[in-house]
């Protein structure tokens, strides 16, 4: 999920200082807004309404930042129907729990959001190509398509139930979870998987179980609408949160 912002330079800062997310500046980074899933927006931009405008054809969530006496603005805004949610200022910091709040509708997302003590990630069940787990850290890792990984210190099991629903995740072995539609080719005979990104896992003799998995279920593979989010322990509506305990 990729999040944007279109903000003057001091909160740009403040942004980078008090978020663990990562966030596009839509003026100066190359992105296309159709990429773009949410875009935060001060009120005191020129042209604001034809900003809004724009971003609401594409289809894009918006979070408006005001000021703290905008009262009037901000119930103008909410009644053009042009925001989804708005923020004041100084209060910037619950940004996130904006984001929060619109991945746990579960209507357009289908997405993970992970969260350690030092940081936090959202991504599209897409970006993930597999799951590992370590006994002897007791951390899962969910390897990304953009050859990063990120790691939570949640043990596999709760990883696993959470996404015993969802036909693309497929347990390869105790330790191991693939995403089907990730993949590339099966390589039998040398026992490893190539992802559409080029990323290699070997994977022994359980490869052969994958390929008959994926000949019998590859074509029934359906879009589904869900969230699961790795962080605290907290649930909200179908926003199941796991985070690694603080140290």
């Amino acid at each position: 999920m990729k999040i944007g912002l279109n903000v003057d330079e001091n909160l740009k800062t403040l942004f980078d200082e008090i978020s663990s997310l990562e966030y596009l500046d839509i003026e100066v980074d190359e992105c296309k807004l159709d990429d773009i899933d949410i875009i935060i927006i001060d009120t005191r931009k020129e042209k604001l309404n034809e900003y809004l405008i724009k971003y609401k054809q594409k289809g894009i969530l918006i979070i408006a930042l005001v000021g703290e006496e905008d009262i009037y603005k901000m119930r103008e805004l909410f009644l053009s129907g042009l925001i989804d949610d708005c923020i004041v200022r100084k209060d910037i910091f619950r940004v996130e729990e904006s984001i929060a709040k619109f991945l746990s509708q579960g209507k357009k997302y289908d997405i993970f959001y992970l969260s350690d003590t030092f940081k936090k990630g959202v991504y599209k069940f897409s970006e993930v190509n597999y799951i590992t787990y370590s006994s002897v850290t007791r951390r899962s890792t969910f390897f990304l398509r953009n050859s990063s990984s990120f790691e939570i210190k949640r043990n596999f099991s709760e990883v696993e139930e959470r996404l015993e629903t969802i036909k693309s995740f497929y347990k390869l072995d105790r330790g191991t979870i693939v995403n089907i539609e990730a993949v590339e080719i099966l390589d039998l005979k040398e026992e490893r998987i190539i992802f559409k990104n080029k990323q290699t896992l070997y994977v022994s003799k359980y490869i052969s179980i994958l390929a008959k998995f994926s000949a019998s279920n590859i074509h029934s593979l359906g879009k589904t609408s869900s969230l699961f989010c790795f962080s605290s322990g907290i649930e909200l509506c179908i926003l199941i949160i796991f985070q690694s305990p603080s140290s």
